[in-house]
């Protein structure tokens, strides 16, 4: 066995990993996307409540599919250097390598499109991400909530109440921004390849209730958590005082 042959096995043992691992993750992801249609609505709303959290569940890949699913995409830019440069020998392997890996990605990105991470309001602020990685931030340092609808292209704001309505729209992600005199927000790379710099995070909303819902409970939610924490705006003067302790 000579060099040429060593280097192709090489090539397709590594396209058969990216296949198992990016494959295995697309079946996962459509049939969470069956069974999540096809599961009993949750009862109860989503305004505050006294005590007590509101979780909204999404549709998530397990942990291990997730791992998995990295060890694929680790494999996949070697793969596909291999198979496009250092195969020349087997002009057949670029062509097929690249047709795989074009149409595998196609369905994976359109079955991850419905995938999100659960959401847990509380009095205090709103808990995002699965356990072990989630992100929590204050209602107090949240300035901006906003609905919007995200596609593959591009994306457009929801409009506000009073405002015309496209009845076509359907917003899919709530946009929040935080007080950065407060807080650091720190953004992940791609965040920032995405052109996320007004905002500070993204809710895809894979919860099974409608956006304009979900962003009336939280500004509510929010409205509250801001009446219990303001401050005064000035400090009693020393009549005004007396007169509250009589």
């Amino acid at each position: 066995m000579d060099g040429r042959e060593i280097v192709l096995l090489v090539t397709v043992a590594l396209l058969v990993v990216y296949v198992i691992s990016i494959g295995g993750a697309t079946a996962t992801a459509i049939r969470i996307g069956e069974a999540w249609r096809r599961r009993q609505a949750a009862s109860g709303g989503l305004g505050p409540r006294s005590e007590g959290e509101v979780l909204l569940p999404a549709k998530a890949l397990p942990a291990v599919v997730r791992r998995i699913r990295l060890v694929g995409w680790v494999v996949f830019p070697v793969a596909l250097v291999l198979a496009v440069f250092a195969n020349r020998s087997f002009p057949w392997l670029a062509p097929l390598a690249v047709f795989v890996m074009v149409g595998l990605n196609a369905f994976y990105f359109t079955a991850m499109q419905g995938m999100g991470e659960p959401l847990t309001l509380t009095k205090d602020g709103f808990r995002l991400g699965n356990k072990g990685r989630e992100r929590t931030v204050r209602w107090i340092h949240v300035t901006d909530l906003v609905g919007a609808r995200v596609g593959t292209f591009g994306g457009m704001r929801m409009s506000e109440p009073g405002e015309w309505q496209d009845p076509n729209l359907r917003p899919n992600v709530i946009f929040f921004r935080l007080n950065r005199a407060l807080v650091r927000a720190p953004r992940t790379l791609l965040q920032r390849l995405r052109g996320l710099t007004y905002f500070d995070g993204v809710i895809r909303n894979a919860f099974g209730v409608p956006t304009e819902q979900l962003l009336q409970a939280m500004r509510e939610w929010q409205r509250l958590a801001l009446d219990a924490e303001a401050p005064p705006f000035r400090r009693p003067r020393p009549g005004e005082q007396k007169k509250s302790e009589a």
